[in-house]
């Protein structure tokens, strides 16, 4: 097997060396470089060309462009308060690699960059590329200790996917959101249209978040005043600690019409046994300062598309 995969690798450069014919090693280099630019995934090319050019003396220069594209991506790494901004520097190391493939300075800041993305995976994989180029036995060391910190979050990563998906799998994709509200009876007196919302993850939550125009009741006046308005609920599910699943949904303050408390606020809910359908709902109050039961209630109907 080893003979095999010895003999894949060395292909590239035998074709190389034979179409060479006598081209001198910085010929050679410079054809290798050029056949890269024509298959920037040839993994195995890439890495021929590190260990080629530690063989060069003097060591390859490093183009000025490519020096420019690693100080923005440094720039923009150190400056960056987010994804888009670790992004952007992983753009600006990509263009350094590519226009400098043997230059181990480009794939370290771009294994870091990509950590910050959580993209762990390709920053361990630009990471072993640096370290064909490391060139003490400390800068060694340092970047194989780095790999395995990056190892432990990628173990750590699949783990909590994994519990993710076994938890909230079936929450992926669309949902649609309906509010309704009931009278005395449970005749709905309003029913907005259903508005359409995808899941997010925060921490160990999953929220879906909805806008919609629906219709406030003021009780103040010991009526029923009906008000065009726009309500923004967000319906977040969790397991406690018994693993019983929980549902709560985000209460605005109004001071008159005595709504759940501002934040977070557990309600009863629902759930259809094919998961594909959660009704929640809350029982509105009279107005402050009693706060007494109204009769009225709110319903949502969250449906999977």
């Amino acid at each position: 097997m080893r003979k095999a995969l010895l003999l894949l690798v060395l292909v590239p450069l035998f074709a190389l060396s034979a179409s060479a014919g006598g081209a001198t090693p910085r010929e050679q280099f410079a054809q290798m470089l050029d056949l890269l630019q024509k298959t920037p995934r040839d993994d195995a090319l890439r890495e021929n060309i590190v260990r080629f050019a530690l063989d060069l003396k003097p060591a390859p220069a490093v183009p000025e462009e490519a020096r420019r594209a690693l100080v923005r991506g440094n720039t923009a790494l150190e400056e960056g308060a987010g994804l888009d901004d670790y992004a952007r520097a992983a753009k600006h190391y990509e263009e350094a690699a590519a226009l400098a493939p043997w230059w181990g300075a480009a794939y370290l800041n771009l294994a870091r960059a990509q950590e910050l993305q959580f993209d762990y995976r390709s920053a361990q994989h630009n990471l072993k590329l640096y370290m064909l180029t490391a060139r003490s036995p400390e800068d060694a060391r340092k970047a194989q200790d780095y790999l395995y910190a990056l190892e432990d979050k990628q173990e750590r990563a699949d783990r909590s996917k994994t519990e993710y998906d076994t938890k909230y799998g079936w929450l992926n994709g669309q949902w649609s959101v309906t509010r309704r509200l009931l009278d005395k009876s449970g005749i709905a007196l309003v029913e907005t249209d259903p508005v359409d919302t995808r899941p997010t993850v925060e921490g160990s939550r999953v929220t879906l978040k909805v806008a919609a125009d629906t219709v406030e009741h003021d009780y103040r006046y010991g009526g029923d005043k009906a008000t065009p308005t726009r309500f923004e609920d967000s319906f977040r599910l969790s397991y406690d600690g018994s693993g019983q699943l929980v549902l709560e949904v985000f209460g605005n303050r109004d001071q008159y019409t005595c709504p759940v408390d501002y934040g977070w606020n557990e309600v009863e809910f629902e759930l259809g046994t094919d998961r594909r359908t959660i009704m929640a709902r809350r029982d509105d109050l009279f107005a402050a300062p009693n706060c007494q039961p109204s009769g009225y209630s709110t319903v949502w109907v969250l449906q999977h598309q």
